[in-house]
């Protein structure tokens, strides 16, 4: 029996693009308004700072009002289906498996309202805004395994990032970068 933590953003839900949307409705530059976002992204999916806080900036930085959730309106991926076949196939083998995302509230209360299916595919979720830490950090990993009382040489990690999956792997987690080939995936679960 093995633990697979699985990443939600562009794994799981794909794909997950609300920037760019955002700079289109306001006329924003996107290679600054992404650039200046990247300040922020950490605070936010940490969960020590509230979407609210930077829309107030977004107004400052940029002389627009802002009068609606624009994280949860654009955020509408489609879920990987074929993938969540496979994480049903895991748990009737006997394996555990959790979503372990780098996320924030807008996101997640998106998912625990309009993806219903996805609570439901798996047995535990981690979002990175309650944990109060992200992925690259070790940290986030050894927390997930430590609640569900796996070693990194019973753990698996699917990511579509390069920087996550090399941490994780430096642990002695067995790692797959998720590229969308959900073909390559079925393999590496050994499906």
């Amino acid at each position: 029996m093995s633990l697979y933590i699985f990443d939600m953003g562009d794994v799981v839900l794909i794909p997950v693009r609300t920037l760019g949307r955002m700079a289109e409705q306001y006329g924003l530059d996107y290679k600054e308004f992404r650039s200046d976002y990247g300040l922020y992204d950490k605070p936010l999916m940490d969960g020590f700072m509230a979407p609210e806080d930077y829309y107030r900036h977004m107004e400052l930085k940029y002389g627009i009002k802002i009068t609606e959730d624009l994280f949860t309106k654009y955020f509408d991926p489609e879920v990987n289906s074929r993938l969540i076949g496979y994480v049903d196939q895991l748990r009737e083998r006997g394996d555990r498996c959790v979503i372990g995302s780098n996320t924030f509230s807008p996101h997640w209360s998106c998912v625990m309202s309009h993806y219903r299916e996805i609570p439901d595919h798996f047995d535990a979720l981690y979002a990175s805004h309650l944990m109060h830490i992200t992925k690259p950090v070790k940290a986030f990993w050894l927390k997930i395994m430590e609640a569900e009382g796996y070693d990194a040489d019973d753990t698996f990690f699917i990511d579509d990032r390069a920087e996550n999956i090399e941490a994780a792997e430096s642990l002695g987690i067995k790692c797959h970068l998720f590229t969308g080939d959900n073909d390559e995936l079925a393999r590496f679960l050994a499906l």
